[in-house]
């Protein structure tokens, strides 16, 4: 499952190819000067009458800044159009969104994820076909494939920001404050945590980590990149999970000693504070962090409000099983806008993601909040306003020197996720042996699978 494996899939529209830090510069014709308007767009014409659309998206503290801006931007450029905001933290968010969707009070434009296009609707596009309004939305901007990607049932369900994967943000002073460098494998990781955190309590407030996972979702995909590095498989192909008991049994217990050694928090060092204004990272007794590429400059903006310097922060490399062995990586579609099936004004909706896409104030407004775009002309911008900087730029490059794989849009789907979920947790907190946590990891996210798939 290397690029070229990626590419061969592409055929059949379920995934993407992993182009990251390049990722705008598919095509010869520079779309900048026309803002990304097609010519059939001139003469499509939007209503004149006052209009109300509702635009919701969910993200931290800097994404919700940016897109409040983009909002402003555009009822400038046409006042008789109002565009209401919703908007929060990931966690609830897609069931949030579901229960919206149920009562047909959602937003006419939705940032969407990526499974949602498949699994809410169960094979079914539930949002509107965005080919409708591809006089106001051009959709020539993106390469064909990445539209393939989020087409459900023969429409145009989404179209996709860019791509993403979790990197390593590796707090280097607190290694080098230790006289450690910084580890290539997880037996590194395990003997910094030896160093790090010797001094550590049981739960005490003082305590350093060599690395932090913040959450269920960083878990989650540390142990699936762990998976992934240990045996050279996939986590789902076609419904079906990929890894045997043994195969899970051996990495929760190799998760388990990071933990042990202090490297990690335990169960019960978990910290109640899961996002950037988590203090111990904030005051510096975190090593690193696993964090989604287009995320990471909200985590170096609160290290350095925190009266840190962000040059102690730096992309590290994945961490190897070996020193030899170097791994192929995780990446997906980061997240999509989609227009409501149900809204009364779909070509205003697609007006306003194309706007999004293609002003250039409007781009410069969302700075490094939402990351590298697969949009031709949004990634032209970026580079002409030097948007694509610091650790996030950093952070695709990283990407980009691996082989990557796109994660199956069932990866991240709620209900098959919760059941590693919950067996990664019954084991961390001593409930479950590894042994068993690894019959449920295995058993039970197949359950959901046979009962959530649709091929």
């Amino acid at each position: 499952m290397k690029k070229k494996t990626v590419k061969r899939l592409l055929a059949s529209g379920l995934v993407l190819t992993a182009l990251l830090a390049g990722c705008g510069n598919g095509g010869s014709k520079d779309k900048t000067a026309d803002s990304g308007k097609s010519d059939s767009k001139t003469e499509a014409t939007l209503p004149t009458d006052d209009v109300t659309i509702k635009f919701s998206w969910w993200g931290a503290d800097n994404r919700h800044e940016a897109m409040k801006k983009v909002v402003e931007l555009y009822e400038a450029e046409h006042p008789n159009v109002t565009v209401d905001v919703e908007y929060g933290a990931w966690d609830g968010w897609q069931a949030k969104v579901l229960t919206q969707l149920s009562g047909k009070t959602e937003a006419d434009v939705m940032q969407v994820n990526y499974n949602w296009l498949f699994s809410f609707g169960k094979g079914q596009n539930i949002f509107y076909d965005l080919n409708k309004v591809s006089n106001f939305l051009d959709l020539n901007n993106w390469d064909k494939e990445y539209l393939k990607a989020l087409q459900v049932d023969g429409q145009q369900a989404a179209v996709p920001h860019g791509m993403t994967g979790r990197v390593n943000l590796i707090n280097e002073k607190l290694y080098t404050d230790n006289g450690l460098e910084i580890p290539k494998t997880y037996d590194d990781l395990e003997a910094a945590g030896k160093v790090i955190g010797a001094n550590n309590t049981e739960t005490g407030a003082e305590n350093q980590y060599a690395f932090q996972n913040m959450g269920k979702v960083s878990k989650d995909l540390f142990i699936a990149q762990m998976l992934f590095n240990a045996t050279g498989k996939v986590m789902q192909e076609d419904g079906k999970v990929n890894y045997s008991v043994k195969d899970v049994q051996k990495v929760l217990e190799q998760y388990k000693a990071l933990e042990d050694s202090g490297a990690m928090p335990t169960f019960n060092q978990d910290p109640s504070v899961e996002t950037n204004a988590n203090p111990e990272w904030t005051g510096g007794k975190v090593g690193g962090i696993y964090e989604w590429a287009n995320s990471l400059a909200q985590w170096a903006k609160s290290y350095e409000d925190a009266g840190n310097s962000a040059d102690s922060l730096t992309v590290a490399p994945y961490f190897q099983k070996d020193a030899d062995s170097k791994p192929s990586v995780y990446v997906k579609p980061n997240f999509a806008y989609a227009i409501s099936k149900n809204s009364k004004n779909p070509e205003v909706a697609a007006d306003f993601i194309n706007f999004l896409f293609t002003n250039e104030e409007a781009v410069k407004a969302s700075g490094d909040a939402l990351g590298i775009s697969s949009n031709t002309v949004t990634h032209d911008l970026q580079v002409k306003n030097n948007l694509l900087e610091g650790v996030v730029k950093d952070a695709y490059d990283t990407l980009d020197s691996y082989d990557q794989v796109v994660m199956d849009p069932y990866f991240e789907d709620e209900n098959v996720r919760n059941e590693r979920y919950t067996a990664i947790e019954a084991f961390r907190s001593g409930k479950s042996t590894a042994e068993e946590a690894a019959k449920d990891y295995v058993e039970k996210q197949q359950e959901a699978l046979d009962k959530y798939y649709i091929g």
